[in-house]
């Protein structure tokens, strides 16, 4: 595997109110970005639509710098100077990227309050699926996810789950949708196919996974009388560009 160049980026905004309650960001016009140095580059609107619940899950194999030294010319120091990275997760024997999609999905809706059985879409950004077909729907089935439920694997690599979130807020957002919740899955093993020769790389991935719930209803609990939801994703930029696709390449 070599590094040099990104061909795919994007960066999310959110606003409204937060897991812990409180106001993380707030859009100063309805349906609007204000345009300033730090927001310039925002594309969208607000998306009606908020997050509620996340999880994570990583392998229980550690990797650390100092057991690198054994494997590529490289040390601790030279690592965590120009990387700040000590250690990474890796999946052995036994341990699937699968199983740890579903318990960052599970540790999710525990947070959420969401009953599996509620969540209408399941996106699952990756590059490394264990399927070849994707992921989504197996994880979807795993956590208790009705048939009815829309599932489908995204890859856009490093901005993978910002696109997935971007994806599953305009989902939520269209017009007279039936859909209410929205489960986004970022997971990758990319230890699997980085080359442990390569200190350039090898160093710098590990596997792992996190998931979020986005939803489209109004907190139970919340006392505002306002017949709209106060935005959580105050908008996003996203942009590609393939023509460093020579230099990023996984062979």
């Amino acid at each position: 595997m070599k590094i040099s160049s990104v061909a795919t980026s994007a960066f999310l905004l959110l606003a409204g109110e937060s897991l812990h309650g409180s106001m993380a960001f707030a859009p100063t016009t309805s349906g609007a970005v204000q345009t300033n140095s730090q927001l310039s580059m925002v594309q969208s609107g607000t998306l009606p639509c908020r997050p509620i619940g996340v999880g994570h899950a990583a392998p229980k194999t550690i990797v650390t710098n100092s057991d690198l030294e054994s494997v590529v010319e490289t040390d601790d120091e030279w690592i965590r100077t120009r990387t700040g990275i000590s250690q990474r997760r890796v999946l052995t024997s036994g341990e699937s990227l699968r199983e740890l999609g579903a318990e960052a999905a599970k540790q999710a809706l525990e947070m959420a309050g969401v009953s599996a059985e509620d969540i209408d879409i399941v996106i699952c950004a990756t590059s490394s699926p264990e399927d070849m077909f994707g992921d989504a729907t197996a994880i979807a089935a795993e956590i208790g996810c009705s048939t009815h439920t829309m599932a489908f694997d995204l890859t856009a690599a490093c901005s993978g789950f910002l696109f997935g979130s971007v994806t599953a807020g305009q989902f939520l957002s269209s017009p007279n949708t039936k859909l209410k919740n929205a489960l986004v899955i970022g997971a990758d093993a990319l230890s699997r196919w980085v080359d442990w020769d390569d200190r350039n790389a090898c160093i710098l991935f590990g596997d792992g996974a996190g998931a979020m719930v986005v939803t489209n209803q109004k907190d139970e609990d919340s006392k505002d009388d306002e017949s709209e939801i106060q935005p959580g994703l105050l908008g996003y930029a996203a942009h590609s560009n393939g023509n460093g696709y020579v230099d990023l390449n996984c062979v």
